[in-house]
């Protein structure tokens, strides 16, 4: 690899150079809700890095804007997902949401999509992060007059010394780490790394634009997003409709999706009041649970608790950690759980912007607005928390809210 930054291309190359569960997540809003309107905003939560200081990442959203699918896009999910021709139209005639780009009176970045359909908007997520990502560290890199050559020479030397911890180790892991990853020139480069060090180790990768140009298999879960919607939207209807809308949402993803992509994400209003609430038939039909926030040995002891008192054996069914990881969090994670219940981990930031010179970035890009109504999303760390404070305080009366964790946010 000679050069980390490639500034005569657009830093997305096409819009299905995103998560695997962004384009399942979209699938799922199109079936179910298709005039549901939302907006999303971003958040730096490294606050102390003004980041209107660095960026301004208003003409690469408008060369996204300018993207389609492309019918050799199309055609590779048409052969890899079981989506319906109409689905797959509507990708082929999909432009995004406006956006908005403003600079506040502290030097952080404001970036709103308009409120507009859901389906115009849920991809800027995954549009927005890896952008801004690259632009600050391009722009943080000269700065500090870093040499690329030095950045890639550590990059390199401490992925090597990760595989060396983790190959044949019995981990296993996808990797995360498209949103908030160094570049995706550095991407490719570290993916193309990991596969050939550890192969063992990296069985998937969730960036499907990615994925499909190495010829390897690509793999995610689904989000925070989805339940943070259907809350709000149900609040519309009383408190009773906005407490099962966290479970109404893996109704309908299992009605949706085979059995090895039923993974349940439940932290986004308290993972124990989620579980200890479970119906049955969710707990059997799930092929797993996903943890992104909290204790990670705490959340999988109280899955593996849930899975006993419906008499399921725990191996049989699969636990995803994917907040924070590095190798000696994941080895140790994989130890404490080893034939009580089959481990698979998200490996994200620590896979794809770790390089020594620089601190990653702690950015996300959350759903605001669900059709009016205040999305809110708490959390197993009330430090991830997200939302208006009365919505807010809303939900956590109305789940019994009562998580006191407050850890910085690593990534």
């Amino acid at each position: 690899m000679k050069k980390i930054f490639d500034k005569s291309s657009p830093i997305i190359s096409s819009l299905l150079e995103t998560d695997t569960y962004k384009i399942r997540m979209l699938y799922f809003i199109w079936k179910f809700f298709p005039d549901v309107k939302t907006k999303f905003a971003f958040t730096n939560r490294t606050s102390s890095v003004k980041l209107g200081n660095f960026v301004n990442p208003l003409a690469e959203f408008e060369a996204v804007r300018d993207m389609r699918f492309s019918t050799e896009e199309i055609d590779f999910l048409r052969k890899n997902e079981q989506f319906p021709e109409e689905f797959l139209q509507l990708l082929t005639n999909l432009r995004l949401s406006d956006i908005d780009v403003n600079v506040n009176k502290d030097g952080q970045l404001e970036i709103e999509t308009a409120e507009d359909y859901w389906t115009k908007t849920t991809l800027w997520e995954l549009l927005v992060l890896p952008i801004v990502n690259e632009l600050y560290f391009r722009e943080a890199v000269r700065r500090e007059n870093i040499s690329e050559a030095d950045i890639i020479r550590e990059g390199t030397r401490r992925l090597t010394e990760k595989a060396n911890m983790l190959s044949g180790s019995g981990v296993k892991a996808m990797q995360f780490g498209l949103r908030r990853r160094l570049s995706g020139d550095w991407e490719r480069y570290v993916t193309q790394m990991a596969l050939e060090l550890m192969p063992d180790v990296v069985v998937a990768v969730s960036n499907v634009q990615l994925a499909r140009e190495l010829g390897v298999p690509y793999a995610g879960t689904n989000a925070h997003e989805l339940s943070m919607a259907l809350n709000a939207i149900r609040w519309q209807c009383g408190q009773q409709a906005a407490w099962q809308a966290q479970y109404e949402v893996f109704e309908k993803w299992f009605n949706l999706f085979p059995q090895e992509q039923r993974i349940i994400l439940p932290d986004t209003f308290g993972s124990k009041q989620f579980l200890d609430n479970l119906p049955e038939e969710l707990a059997y039909l799930a092929r797993g649970f996903r943890q992104d926030s909290g204790n990670p040995v705490e959340f999988g002891y109280w899955v593996i608790e849930m899975y006993k008192r419906f008499d399921i054996n725990p191996m049989e069914r699969v636990l995803i950690f994917s907040d924070g990881l590095t190798p000696a969090k994941m080895l140790e994670l994989q130890k404490e759980f080893a034939g009580k219940i089959n481990v698979l981990f998200g490996w994200g930031t620590n896979f794809s912007n770790d390089t020594g010179f620089l601190k990653a970035l702690s950015i996300v890009m959350k759903l605001v607005l669900a059709n009016g109504s205040d999305a809110v999303k708490l959390g197993d760390n009330i430090a991830k928390a997200i939302g208006q404070k009365d919505a807010i305080e809303r939900n956590k009366a109305l789940f019994g809210y009562n998580v006191t964790l407050n850890e910085k946010c690593v990534y």
